[in-house]
């Protein structure tokens, strides 16, 4: 069993031993800037012998990695020539450090994409085969496709290194702990402009018995890689299942009859999504209706999803319920939104209930009786059209090992679609169920139904409930 047994404060990985194939070793900024003469970090006034001193450390802990066949992530901090992804207070600060981000240095502008400085130093150079993450900020994930990357080849567990510890690094290790990633720091595989600092940063790491994750030496890692079984051909490994984190076992299933072509899930890894099926939109006197649209064309729709809502319940298939909501103090709410519909949070004439308009625990906002959440189901509630924009609804599907969708809801061009197209980004497989969602315009429902099969299901299926009620059994 491979293990990095002297990791601190506890035996990483916690929870068995590592895997190729689910473990990658993210190595953070060894750049020129950072880590060279003449960079950024010299043109502030530091001991650039501090940055450097990874260095080697890190060279036979890629080594090790490449000979094992572990996936390896570069990244690079740096912006735009034109400054466009630079913050006003980030370039401020720069310069009053006298090295201002951008400008003319002995290595290229300061921190700018292309620039000799921005690139990785030799020692640690990616090969063909590697990624490289370039990211505008300091924490890893933010405004990049890390995640994307890390989630698509099922990795559950990182490795990090690079500089410098009490910035970049540890503020990605604090991203990849949100995100749910077991995360190991690597003591001398990282350093920081501060001596203090960097050990400092360590300690914050062993807190709480492990509050972000572990730390290990260089060494200590390489010997746990080295014990991992040998593979033929490190570029060619692909990983593309995840299973751990399954919290239900339901049964396979496939819709023949799916357009463009055969839809199927695996064991476990299906998920209905009941999008925005709320009084506002679907009954007289709500929101919709105040729009003078006709909600009988939404409802007509409601027999069809709550036959697919039954069968995935009897299927014990996980369901998520999701309503177009805002906080009472409508904070949440974008000016230009309230703008466009001048209704929300208002009572309008002849509403319900004296219901507030799409405002989270009003009347208005729950869901129509015909298809209310059952105990244990879980209910989303987002501030805009797409599921997944302000939500956690990723996460929570993630942990729960779903990779495929199926969707009813309304209305079908608008919230729906929005939420089908983030899944589909976020590399889910998403069937829309053609008779248990509907528009209040019948043309817009149609187009949606073409715009999602066009080009060989571009954005995902669609089938009728009878089908998909079928394959559920």
């Amino acid at each position: 069993m491979s293990r990095v047994a002297s990791a601190k404060p506890y035996a990483w990985p916690y929870d068995g031993s590592l895997a190729a194939d689910d473990v990658a070793l993210v190595l953070i900024d060894m750049q020129t800037d950072f880590c060279g003469l003449g960079g950024y970090v010299a043109q502030m006034g530091y001991d650039v012998s501090l940055t450097r001193a990874p260095i080697e450390p890190l060279r036979s802990v890629l080594a090790a990695a490449r000979a094992a066949g572990v996936r390896v992530i570069h990244t690079r901090e740096g912006h735009r020539p034109s400054l466009a992804d630079l913050p006003d207070n980030k370039r401020w600060r720069s310069m009053q450090a006298g090295a201002g981000i951008g400008d003319p240095g002995p290595c290229g502008r300061i921190l700018v994409r292309g620039e000799p400085g921005w690139d990785i130093i030799p020692e640690l150079y990616p090969l063909s085969a590697e990624d490289v993450v370039d990211k505008p900020g300091k924490g890893s994930f933010c405004a990049t496709d890390l995640d994307l990357i890390l989630r698509s080849r099922g990795i559950k567990r990182i490795i990090l290194g690079g500089i410098t510890t009490d910035v970049c690094v540890h503020t990605t290790m604090r991203e990849a702990n949100d995100r749910g990633y077991e995360c190991l720091l690597l003591e001398d595989g990282c350093g920081a402009t501060d001596a203090g600092n960097h050990a400092a940063a360590i300690k914050m790491v062993h807190m709480q018995h492990g509050v972000f994750g572990a730390t290990a030496t260089c060494d200590a890692v390489c010997a746990a890689l080295d014990a991992l079984p040998r593979v033929p051909d490190a570029s060619a490994l692909v990983r593309t299942t995840m299973t751990a984190g399954l919290k239900s076992s339901h049964a396979a299933g496939e819709v023949a009859s799916a357009k463009p072509y055969p839809f199927a899930w695996r064991v476990g890894e299906c998920a209905l999504v009941m999008v925005d099926w709320q009084r506002d939109f679907c009954d007289d006197g709500g929101f919709g209706a105040s729009l003078g649209n006709d909600v009988t064309s939404l409802r007509r729709a409601i027999p069809a999803a709550s036959r697919v809502l039954a069968a995935a319940r009897k299927a014990g298939m996980p369901v998520i319920h999701t309503l177009e909501a805002h906080a009472p103090d409508l904070s949440d709410c974008p000016p230009a939104k309230k703008a466009r519909c001048p209704a929300i949070g208002e009572i309008v004439v002849g509403g319900i209930e004296g219901s507030r308009v799409l405002v989270a625990g009003e009347p208005g906002n729950a869901l129509v009786p015909e298809l209310a959440a059952a105990e244990g189901e879980v209910v989303i509630r987002k501030p805009g059209k797409g599921a997944f924009f302000g939500t956690d609804l990723h996460t929570r599907l993630e942990s729960l090992g779903v990779k495929s969708l199926l969707f009813t809801g309304v209305t079908t061009e608008v919230c729906v679609q929005t939420t089908m197209r983030e899944a589909n980004d976020r590399g889910y497989e998403c069937l829309l169920v053609e008779d248990a969602t509907e528009s209040y315009f019948p043309e817009f429902k149609a187009a949606t139904l073409a715009m999602i099969t066009a080009q060989n299901g571009i954005v995902g299926w669609t089938a009728s409930a009878a089908d998909v009620v079928a394959a559920m059994k």
